[in-house]
This record gives C-alpha cells, structure tokens and sequence, in this order.
C-alpha cells in the first residue's frame, strides 16, 4: 500500500514511517519543514521515501498528494502536539485532511484509507454512560472534541477512517531508528471503550472518586511511540481491517514477572 504521512517530523509521525517502511509500504511523507524531517530520519529510512512540503490545512494539497502520488491510505499525526497558550488547530487539520482523502477517494470511486489520532478521552468511560473527557477539564480536552466533530458524521463508504485513542507515549528509543523488520506489538485492541480498564481504589471515595479515578488508571496506558506505529502500519496491510469507522482503544498488556 502506498501511504501520505501527514507531520512525519513529530515524535510519532518519525516513527509511524520506518514503521510504514518494515511493513512493506511505500511511503509518502508531507512536512512542513523537508531539512527537519531529514535531520530526524536515518539516512537509509530517507532514501526510502519521498518527501513533499506542505501544510496540512491546505485541503487541496493535500488531496494533490494522495492523487499525485497515487496514495491508497493515509496516517495523520501532524497537530497533535501544540503548545498551551495557542491555537488548538488538530480538529481543524483532520477536517481538512478527511475532506481531501473524500475528494480523491471519490474521484477514484474508492474510498481511501484513514488513520487519524485522536485522545483516549474520546472513550468512553467504563462503568459510566460518558465520555472519559466528560471527567475532565475543559481545557485539557478542547482539541479532542475537535477531532470528534471533523470525524463523527463522516460516512466510511466516503473515507475508511479509524481514530486511534491515545492516552501517554513515550520513546523505546531517543533516536529514530530503521527497521529490518516489524516490531510487533502486543496491544490488546477494543473499540469505543478503553480495553482491560480496572479502577484504582480511589474511584469508589464518594462524590470525587470517578475523576481522581482517571489519573492512576490513565498512566496504565502508557505506550511505546514505536509499538503504536506498528500498530497502525501492521492494520494498514490487512485487505479488510475491523477498525474502519471506529474510535479505538488499546493497551499493553502487563508483563509477567519472572519467577
């Protein structure tokens, strides 16, 4: 499959794309910034692919790179991580990029692939009829329900898109690294509510207990950058994949302590 990364110079985007690359994906990476991406990536991971400029906003460029390029899919990480203070663009950029990936998907009259990120605080909150963000500050959670509201009406037979719910990710490695193979994650997948949720004691403290709750249970969550690239590289290489039109959760699980 041929794929357009959008915000491949970000912590995931970097990864998302050696990740593309061990899957047997060709790869298509739109940044803003061409040298940064070339900085960030090993060399023998740029030589690979190729790399557009631009800027994710511009609908119509976007939708000239998927046709240009002749792209099946696309993996959007670009906006989801801007600083406090300005402007909170993620929910626009998914909205101009799902309309692109319609307008080619369209004018091909099929529809392209989709995975865009989203916050696991679009999940909804087991044991409750809410939303995880329905817990949580207002100002913590106004770019997620940007992207809920870019996606919610959108038909799959239009775009096959799925929201991946991320909660924390940290690196497996400082560095970008080339893959000789796939990584291979080992997450446990669930849509529309958090897999293998299990409440902290503090939940059933009276009045306060479902929100302080979210902080210990959420940090259970916590993710490898490279292992939630590989997921999203790995279901880009299914013919059919369960997740289209679904906001997904996943986990690692615990790993067993050696005797």
């Amino acid at each position: 499959m041929k794929v357009l990364q959008l915000g491949g110079n970000g912590n995931l985007g970097s990864r998302v794309i050696p990740a593309l690359l061990a899957h047997n994906h060709a790869v298509v990476a739109y940044v803003r910034s061409p040298q940064k991406l070339r900085d960030i990536l090993p060399q023998s991971v740029v030589e690979r692919i190729t790399i557009i400029q631009g800027d994710s906003l511009d609908t119509d460029a976007v939708a000239d790179a998927l046709r240009q390029n002749n792209c099946d899919a696309l993996v959007n990480t670009s906006g989801t991580r801007q600083p406090r203070g300005q402007e909170q663009n993620l929910g626009k950029i998914v909205a101009s990029v799902t309309s692109a990936a319609i307008q080619v998907g369209k004018d091909r009259g099929r529809p392209v692939r989709a995975w865009i990120i989203g916050g696991m605080s679009s999940l909804k909150y087991p044991g409750t009829p809410y939303q995880i963000q329905d817990y949580m500050p207002a100002s913590l959670i106004g770019h997620q329900r940007g992207v809920e509201e870019a996606v919610k009406d959108l038909s799959t037979s239009d775009v096959q898109w799925s929201l991946l719910c991320v909660a924390m990710m940290s690196p497996a490695h400082e560095k970008v690294q080339a893959l000789a193979e796939p990584r291979k994650h080992n997450f446990l997948l669930q849509s529309g509510t958090p897999p293998a949720w299990q409440d902290h004691w503090i939940r059933y403290v009276p009045f306060i207990g479902v929100y302080l709750n979210l902080v210990p249970t959420i940090s259970s969550y916590t993710t490898k950058l490279e292992d939630v690239a590989d997921l999203i590289a790995e279901d880009l290489s299914k013919q059919k994949s369960e997740w289209v039109g679904e906001f997904v959760g996943f986990k690692a699980p615990k790993e067993e302590k050696s005797a």
